[in-house]
């Protein structure tokens, strides 16, 4: 499945960022990789190192995708 999900994340340096994400879920629905990703601000490799743990602590705000 494919589901969307709008997050507010602080990235390395502090500054808070609005991230849009579209990502997929395996059948169990475990996240299985991002599809689309759009940010306010830069984020760096240590802030897509733990993007997949925000969008897991946000799964009751996650909108399934058609």
């Amino acid at each position: 499945m494919k589901y969307s999900l709008i997050l507010e994340m602080d990235n390395e340096k502090g500054k808070s960022c609005a991230v849009a994400v579209t990502f997929r879920t395996d059948a169990s629905k475990r996240f299985d990789g991002v599809l689309w990703l759009h940010t306010d601000n830069p984020l760096y490799h240590d802030d897509l190192l733990h993007l997949e743990q925000f969008v897991n602590q946000n799964k009751d705000r996650w909108l399934a995708i058609r």
